[in-house]
């Protein structure tokens, strides 16, 4: 086949090749610098991983990222660089300032005007006269500075990347490095805003755990408020607490649920403050009608707690802490998942703690007796695993033995 018609290849001149190099520098760059960017975590990091993700590539000495300060003299304060190059920075100052040689150059000029600033020659360019004999120095021969964006009228602060070789910034290559300090600036506010975030959920969390501990406090006044109305029990709702959240622990419950379960058992009898004391203590049998005035204890006790803004819900625990499986309960007869979970556990953890303490009618039985009682009311009056939770509490170092004796 003939080849006489075929047009020779143009190869690449000097001039393109060194074009296509400036481009595959700023680009490597672009690329490390875009990953330092998605793992940092901190202002800091970012900084400095972007900063040594330019630096690694090609003729880029040195580059540094620079904060606009308000002050008076307009001051651009480091916030950090990486480089061969990196003590440039040490001793220069550099501002934003149209007044001020210092503000000159590509850092001041960028953050003033919202336009990314290039050296094209250091030893030519007459707004780099202020720091051109440092250059020297380090070897530094061109520069650009890019606007860090930060979402208001004045930039944020400035990227600046200096180069070995004069002319290392074409057009493309402004755009390449432009591009990047936009996503500093997009970094830098989402680590802020994260920052922020987080404080406001730390400073949530210690206001939260403040009114948890004022509340518990109240809750425990409360409860002793009652025990000096009835001294005979006095000890008991916080026994039954104790029980109460072992149990709770025993099943596997978590601390926001356990907490919530200690503040009902710990006021689970405030009703008797409407239960005459000479009922509360009298040593003989009860009448049917002072029976009835004792069970309506919990109703009491759900009309005081009912309309106090706990994050539970405490008063329908309290309410509930007589019913039974079976429908036997007071004060509603509710049966079997009409009874909270929270009140399956108190039903258990009072009975064992009413039974095996003494009380003005009668003496202790015992904790034995009392588990006894419970084991037999298991699955018909009593839910089947709490019992359960509560044996286990047994066989674990006698735990059960201990809670119910402590005072």
């Amino acid at each position: 086949m003939s080849t006489d018609n075929q047009k020779p290849v143009d190869l690449p001149t000097p001039a393109m090749k060194q074009e296509l190099e400036k481009r595959g520098w700023a680009l490597s760059a672009l690329s490390e610098a875009a990953a330092a960017l998605a793992r940092a975590d901190s202002t800091d990091l970012l900084v400095a991983e972007v900063c040594s993700a330019i630096a690694a590539q090609g003729p880029y000495v040195l580059a540094w990222v620079g904060k606009a300060e308000n002050d008076e003299n307009k001051t651009v304060q480091v916030m950090g660089g990486a480089g061969s190059a990196l003590a440039y920075i040490e001793n220069i100052v550099v501002s934003w300032s149209d007044k001020n040689i210092s503000g000159m150059g590509p850092g001041g000029l960028a953050i003033r005007t919202g336009k990314s600033s290039v050296v094209v020659d250091s030893e030519l360019d007459e707004g780099f006269i202020a720091w051109r004999e440092l250059a020297r120095k380090f070897g530094i021969r061109s520069a650009i500075g890019c606007p860090i964006p930060d979402g208001e009228a004045r930039p944020f602060g400035v990227l600046l990347v200096y180069s070995k070789v004069p002319n290392a910034f074409g057009g493309s290559e402004v755009q390449l490095f432009e591009s990047l300090a936009q996503e500093i600036g997009f970094g830098l506010r989402s680590i802020e805003r994260q920052h922020k975030l987080d404080g406001e959920i730390h400073e949530k969390q210690q206001t939260q755990e403040r009114l948890a501990n004022a509340l518990k406090a109240t809750i425990e006044a409360m409860a002793r408020t009652m025990e000096w109305r009835d001294p005979y029990t006095a000890g008991h709702q916080k026994r039954v607490a104790s029980i109460s959240t072992a149990i709770a622990r025993q099943m596997g419950w978590d601390d926001n649920a356990i907490q919530a379960l200690y503040m009902a058992a710990m006021v689970h009898d405030i009703g008797k403050v409407a239960v005459p004391s000479e009922i509360l203590t009298k040593p003989t049998r009860l009448t049917d009608l002072e029976m009835q005035m004792v069970q309506g204890h919990v109703e009491s006790g759900y009309q005081i707690l009912k309309d106090i803004p706990f994050p539970w819900p405490i008063a329908d625990m309290v309410r509930q802490h007589h019913e039974r499986l079976d429908g036997s309960g007071y004060p509603h007869g509710l049966k079997g998942d009409q009874i909270c979970l929270e009140a399956r556990i108190l039903a258990v953890a009072d009975t064992i703690e009413a039974m095996a303490t003494h009380r003005p009618y009668r003496a202790a039985r015992g904790l034995s007796a009392a588990m006894d009682e419970v084991r037999s009311e298991a699955g018909e009056k009593l839910d089947a695993k709490v019992v359960d939770a509560a044996f286990e509490l047994m066989d674990a170092n006698n735990t059960l033995q201990k809670l119910s004796e402590a005072e």
